[in-house]
């Protein structure tokens, strides 16, 4: 009995004096993502800058945003040196974490010669065909029939493929495809576009102990933005 009353003693006054160390919350987030209008502005303004505003900066923790490609964004997430990467379509990447909710959706479409299909037959229609689009978009992990993918740096290079008719369609998401046809790279009016997909955007944090409770902060917040309508604001403010 009096070793078991020491014992119990000693664990008592153990965790006295060595208390277990809470999980002390994050006082910045560091954010990279591709730039698009509206969304992920380089001056800091847009729609997935402020949703990443209105879950975080309410609690304490500060925010900083880095414009990096798709690839790159992903690229500083997986080397820790981001905390996550915005607008990230579902996908497993080693090194990193997933949000549980995604936070916005988008379009995905495909654009071709107008003389090269006699008939739009939904997805269908790529079946086989050889399609370009930015390196690590993996549209074809969404894709329901096999086709032959090109991958490319540079949508302008894209655009240059498709109409040497080297590549027989250019699939990107909606801003950027329409983004790279105000350019005037090639003759829009030989194109037309169909929409192909619609693809959720996610964040993806580091997997890291910082990165962990990052994304356990929003998966918490974010639900209650959305209940609160606090997200649907953010919508309409951005008439998206």
């Amino acid at each position: 009995m009096k070793k078991t009353a020491l014992f119990t003693a000693t664990l008592v006054l153990f965790s006295i004096c060595f208390p277990v160390p809470a999980v002390s919350t994050p006082a910045e987030i560091i954010l990279a993502s591709e730039e698009w209008a509206n969304a992920t502005n380089k001056d800091g303004t847009g729609l997935y800058w402020d949703i990443v505003r209105a879950v975080y900066e309410p609690v304490g923790i500060k925010t900083k945003f880095l414009i990096r490609s798709y690839n790159g964004s992903v690229s500083l997430v997986k080397k820790r040196q981001a905390d996550a990467a915005v607008g990230i379509h579902p996908q497993k990447i080693e090194g990193a974490i997933s949000s549980q909710y995604p936070f916005a959706k988008d379009y995905v479409l495909v654009l071709y010669k107008k003389n090269k299909i006699e008939q739009w037959d939904g997805i269908e229609t790529l079946r086989n065909k050889k399609i370009g689009w930015i390196k690590s978009y993996s549209f074809d992990d969404y894709l329901e029939v096999p086709v032959i993918k090109k991958e490319f740096s540079r949508r302008e290079t894209i655009l240059h493929r498709l109409d040497e008719d080297r590549v027989e369609f250019y699939m990107d998401t909606r801003y950027d495809l329409e983004r790279e046809l105000g350019k005037g790279i090639i003759d829009v009016t030989r194109y037309t576009v169909e929409t192909v997909l619609q693809l959720e955007r996610y964040l993806v944090f580091a997997d890291s102990k910082k990165g962990q409770e990052l994304k356990k902060i929003f998966d918490s917040r974010f639900p209650r933005l959305v209940e609160s309508g606090e997200i649907e604001k953010l919508l309409a403010k951005w008439n998206w």
